[in-house]
């Protein structure tokens, strides 16, 4: 049976607190995440799995528009998608680490299985790690998360606890509406005079 500490669903100065001094609930301090990808079902999916409560979300399609929202915008962590229209994931990469000079921002490559000797090259041009796609909605954050914490550990560890909170209580929230539905359905069944499996 599920205790009180279990069952608990976060308020939003819960989520405010958790977050602390460095991600206010504006936008000001939170992890800024530029993610690279073409494909609309995939950027759903990323666009799901990443929190808002977390990060300052911007999605681009395009290697070129990679590079001037990066410039603009000047993320935290980029998601880059290696098979892009106009310039590829790794060109993008190259211009980042190499025009631009850039060691300190995150890079995190997305690939399918395919595409293992492209990351290893990726590697080599200096990236925090890679995701293999498809990806599993639930851990796509922490996965991310866990190669923003070499760069900014401190950073990294606040967020994941807050993450790894949102997806417990995003599960309670799931195991609740499961049993409402139940409870629900067995009623309806009762004032329908359909007996149910209890009352037989």
């Amino acid at each position: 049976m599920a205790t009180d500490d279990e069952t608990r669903i976060l308020t939003k100065e819960q989520v405010n607190c958790l977050l602390g001094s460095e991600c206010p609930q504006d936008n000001t301090d939170k992890i800024k995440i530029l993610i690279v990808e073409d494909d609309h079902s995939t950027q759903l999916l990323y666009n799901k799995g990443i929190f808002d409560q977390i990060f300052d979300k911007k999605m681009v399609v395009s290697g070129k528009e990679a590079i001037i929202a990066y410039d603009k915008w000047h993320p935290d962590i980029i998601v880059l998608d290696i098979y892009l229209p106009e310039m590829t994931g790794f060109q993008v990469l190259k211009e980042i680490r190499t025009t631009f000079e850039d060691k300190k921002t995150t890079i995190v490559m997305a690939t399918s299985l395919s595409g293992s000797e492209d990351v290893l090259s990726c590697m080599k041009m200096g990236v925090e790690g890679y995701i293999i796609k498809p990806f599993s909605l639930r851990e796509i954050g922490l996965k991310i998360l866990s190669y923003y914490a070499k760069k900014e550990p401190e950073r990294a560890r606040k967020a994941d606890t807050l993450c790894r909170e949102i997806l417990k209580q995003s599960q309670i929230r799931w195991l609740l509406d499961k049993d409402k539905s139940k409870t629900k359905e067995g009623t309806e069944g009762v004032s329908n005079g359909t007996p149910n499996a209890e009352t037989g």
